[in-house]
């Protein structure tokens, strides 16, 4: 816990005066994204969300405010930039360390794992999906740079389980294997856009079927234009198995498909992407040494490998 005189201190930098600290206020989103967070009111009955930053995540944060002001400009309401200081910053150093205040939002929690039958919620997530690609078609990527590669992170992956965790390799190379067939060759190809980076239910403030706010922007960036989306669908399948299929998976899929936003070369390797993307949450357990999560999601790819015709099928792309 940091001091109230500590917080005190680092609100005056937004000309903000603490009231309360609210500890036990339920912060929606990531506790990892900040070395310390927590909500607070201030004298004029405000409520906020005040961050710790971690010092090598300063020009990222910087970074993501420019994106957040930017899309929020250009009316993506469900954007929520970070309060600025009357200097026009994002982030102020105070006590050694670099901070952020953003504003409260309210909202409602999910029904777990019921939520995963509202088909209002999927077509509210393919409409922020939708928007985002528009809002964000001025943004450029730097062309000096290449945009994320999942394909490299997956391969790079692979290898850094054969020389820390060799007692797992047998068991995810047949996964590996079945990306070889189709994915790696064609993920280079795929059209590039701007993500969100970690689009799925938890990352949303909701009021009902109505999406308030998205948080938690800390993975975004250039990268496939299907990523956001299969993400999305992946997160809903490991809530539950029949999420894969159920409505809203199948909303979001037929409301997505109907506008412009993700090119059909991509739609052809959704299936391959959705299991791809799932790698990229095995690290996060291989990190974290979550034995019991590395065993559900080796069980969840195989199910998605095992039953990848039928999954297509319903979602109405070709088998290959």
């Amino acid at each position: 816990m940091i001091a109230p005189e500590t917080i005190r201190a680092v609100l005056s930098h937004w000309n903000l005066s603490l009231k309360t600290i609210l500890p036990d206020l339920d912060l929606q989103g990531s506790p990892e994204r900040a070395l310390f967070r927590t909500a607070f009111e201030d004298v004029a009955g405000g409520l906020f969300v005040v961050e710790q930053i971690a010092p090598r995540r300063q020009e990222r944060r910087l970074f993501i405010s420019r994106i957040l002001d930017h899309l929020h400009t250009g009316g993506a309401k469900q954007v929520v930039p970070y309060l600025k200081t009357p200097e026009g910053q994002s982030l102020a150093f105070c006590d050694g360390a670099w901070w952020q205040v953003s504003p409260f939002i309210a909202g409602t929690p999910l029904d777990r794992p019921h939520y995963i039958r509202d088909a209002g919620k999927g077509e509210a997530l393919a409409r922020f999906l939708c928007d985002l690609s528009r809002h964000a078609r001025p943004l450029t990527h730097d062309r000096t740079t290449r945009p994320f590669s999942l394909k490299d992170y997956v391969l790079n992956l692979e290898q850094e389980i054969r020389r820390h965790a060799p007692d797992l390799a047998p068991r995810f190379t047949p996964l590996f294997d079945f990306l070889r067939r189709s994915f790696m060759e064609a993920h280079d190809t795929l059209p590039v856009a701007f993500c969100h980076g970690d689009y799925h239910p938890l990352n949303i403030i909701w009021q009902g079927d109505a999406i308030v706010a998205v948080i938690d922007w800390e993975f975004c960036g250039f990268k496939p234009d299907i990523y956001d989306a299969a993400n999305l669908v992946g997160c809903i399948g490991m809530e539950h198995p029949s999420g894969l299929t159920d409505n809203l998976a199948a909303a979001f899929i037929r409301a997505m498909r109907k506008s412009s936003a993700i090119s059909a070369q991509s739609w052809n390797l959704f299936a391959e992407f959705v299991i791809a993307l799932r790698f990229a949450w095995l690290a996060e357990w291989l990190r974290e040494r979550d034995r019991e999560m590395i065993d559900l999601e080796e069980t969840y790819m195989n199910l998605l490998v095992e039953n990848m015709d039928r999954l297509k099928d319903v979602w109405g792309m070709p088998s290959r």
